[in-house]
């Protein structure tokens, strides 16, 4: 009987230890092999923003210490998503220890001013106005309603500018000034003024490279004519061009 008594316990004893072993290997391979690997040991950062990579960091609340398990992707993403810089963004963890981030930001299209400002705030082709941590100063400025909000009624003349300023930035830089004047209910009239002419043009949606073209040849034949003096606006609304000529009081 004591002999039976004397190998259970051995046999239990020799179980424990063997149970010891295992979680002492297990913590071991965790904390030698496995663990590192799961560490955060890189970042991969792309942007069109410029901003240090340090701010840039900052602005989805990483530091770079941060454990790759806790890592919550769409969190990350929601945050970077938040700022008005940032158009778009991708988070992706990539097996053992880097983060993929690419940030799209937003592209300045024009300036605005906002009735709470002093300073001007950029806008971008989707009507999106934000705050820029650089100074943009050759861009043209839109007028006439408060900056702080963009009539939806504009995006699709704003598409046509972005398109324009990709495409043919010589030709987007001759822009000064983008004019709305409010009509009857949420109708706008569309006035663009230029650099080098004092005549304004009223347009709608629908510019591109070949109208750009016309106007300016159209405007710069006014100008070696001494015609411009005399007139209000040149009309681009239809395929026929009309000059609006100034009333004599």
């Amino acid at each position: 009987m004591t002999e039976r008594l004397y190998a259970g316990l051995r046999r239990g004893l020799i179980i424990i230890v063997v149970l010891l072993l295992a979680v002492l290997i297990v913590q071991f391979l965790m904390s030698v092999i496995i663990l590192p690997r799961l560490q955060l040991k890189r970042i991969l950062l792309e942007s069109t923003l410029e901003l240090s990579d340090r701010s840039l960091l900052a602005m989805g609340g990483l530091t770079g210490e941060e454990s790759y398990l806790s890592i919550d992707e769409g969190e990350i993403k929601s945050r970077y998503e938040s700022s008005p810089l940032v158009r778009k963004a991708y988070v992706e963890k990539q097996f053992p220890g880097t983060l993929k981030i690419v940030l799209y930001g937003r592209s300045p299209l024009g300036l605005t001013f906002s009735e709470t400002r002093g300073t001007p705030d950029v806008f971008d082709e989707y009507g999106v106005v934000y705050e820029s941590p650089v100074p943009y100063l050759n861009l043209p400025v839109l007028s006439g309603v408060d900056g702080s909000e963009i009539p939806d009624s504009l995006i699709p003349f704003l598409k046509d500018l972005r398109l324009l300023q990709q495409e043919a930035p010589l030709l987007y830089s001759q822009i000064s000034e983008i004019n709305l004047t409010r009509q009857e209910g949420a109708l706008y009239e569309l006035k663009l003024y230029f650099n080098a002419y004092r005549l304004p043009v009223l347009l709608s949606t629908g510019l591109n490279e070949t109208l750009m073209k016309k106007i300016l040849l159209v405007l710069d034949s006014l100008k070696s004519g001494s015609q411009i003096n005399n007139l209000e606006y040149a009309d681009f609304r239809t395929d026929q061009v009309v000059l609006k000529t100034r009333e004599v009081r």
